[in-house]
């Protein structure tokens, strides 16, 4: 009885298999081109497109039900070669084309490929996977509801957008635009300007030649040297700046700050972490570092010109005698303990004064060191 049952089984599987792929048709075709030319592509189904040495592009259909073939439409018009299927089977696209080209793929539900080294603009749009590029010298455009992005080096401009996955690049040469609403974001390194911004993860990037915007609702930013202004603002972690040549600000709801190698202004705040800043200020603007419950560092250099201005902020009188502090390498001007306002007052003068430095927190230590570069 045991075997007739597995032979019945077997036989069943088998029969499932088959009828599933009975009916079903692969298509190939390939068109002569030159470099430069296009591909558009408006499918259902993965699509892997890869670059060859060929002045061809091969194209091979798998999975299209012979019934559905009429809708499947492979055509070469001008400078473009196009592609279409619409139906609902599980297609899958397989494309060659020469390194320079321009690819526009578009697929509502599958996976998007694009391997080798590409000299072309490429625009990729899913509505339900994941994109993955490598090499590209060109501006680039990718976009999916519903997964994860991940490119190698972009020797140009660089838009990519998910719903709902990671995005993870390689370096970027010209200026980048990085938003997902549910994922991390990790950049190596760009050499333009760069915005990024996330509702629910990390964000992770190496240097940066330009400005830089960067703002997550649930996680840490951690940044390489910013040449340039840096923004940065999370609504539930740490963040870790290496430097930044332009005015920089930083804005926690609930992590520390560590701003390190700044030079211009800074306006600082966390809601519940203790700051750490490195600044040399250059006279342009006032700078601002406050936190409603930890410590704040400032390092500054000897040389600088600037008036430093540091209160602590406390919740009764008596909490004025629980060792709540302003420290200073430097000689403090005026140094005030006041028992009505409940708070402590320091001031500090260097090199005759400049642009105003205010260091505010509730509860905790100030201190000011001399910043030896």
């Amino acid at each position: 009885m045991r075997t007739k049952y597995m032979f019945g089984l077997t036989l069943t599987v088998l029969l499932l298999v088959g009828l599933t792929t009975i009916g079903r048709a692969q298509e190939t075709k390939s068109f002569d081109v030159r470099k430069g030319e296009n591909l558009s592509l408006k499918v259902n189904g993965d699509v892997k497109v890869e670059s060859w040495s060929k002045d061809e592009v091969y194209i091979e259909v798998s999975g299209v039900r012979k019934a559905n073939l009429e809708e499947l439409k492979i055509n070469q018009e001008g400078n473009t070669v196009f592609i279409e299927f619409k139906s609902n089977d599980d297609a899958s696209f397989l494309i060659k084309t020469p390194e320079q080209f321009n690819l526009d793929i578009k697929t509502s539900g599958g996976d998007i490929s694009c391997l080798g080294k590409y000299f072309g603009n490429i625009n990729s749009a899913t509505a339900g996977g994941d994109i993955k590029v490598e090499k590209v010298s060109g501006n680039v455009v990718l976009t999916t509801a519903g997964g994860d992005i991940t490119t190698g080096d972009i020797e140009g401009n660089l838009k990519a957008a998910t719903s709902g996955g990671d995005i993870k690049t390689g370096s970027i040469s010209g200026e980048g635009k990085i938003s997902t609403s549910g994922g991390d974001i990790t950049v190596v390194s760009s050499n333009k300007s760069l915005s990024l911004a996330t509702s629910g993860g990390d964000i992770k990037v190496g240097n940066i030649n330009g400005d830089f915007s960067a703002s997550t609702s649930g996680g840490d930013i951690f940044v390489g040297n910013v040449n340039g202004e840096a923004k940065l603002n999370t609504s539930g972690g740490d963040i870790k700046l290496a430097g930044a040549k332009g005015n920089t600000k930083a804005n926690s709801s609930g992590g520390d700050l560590k701003l390190e190698n700044l030079y211009g202004s800074v306006k600082a705040n966390t809601s519940g972490g203790k700051v750490y800043v490195e600044l040399n200020p250059d006279g342009s603007e006032e700078s601002k570092i406050a936190s409603s419950g930890g410590s704040i560092t400032l390092l500054i250099p000897e040389n600088a010109k600037a008036t430093i201005e540091a209160v602590i902020k406390v919740q009764s009188k008596n909490d004025l005698k629980d060792g709540y502090t302003i420290v200073s390498d430097y000689k403090i001007d005026n140094y005030i303990t006041d028992e009505d306002r409940k708070e402590i007052r320091a001031t500090i003068v260097l090199n005759g004064g400049g642009k105003l430095i205010s260091l505010n927190t509730s509860n905790s230590q100030i201190t000011v060191k001399k910043w030896n570069k």
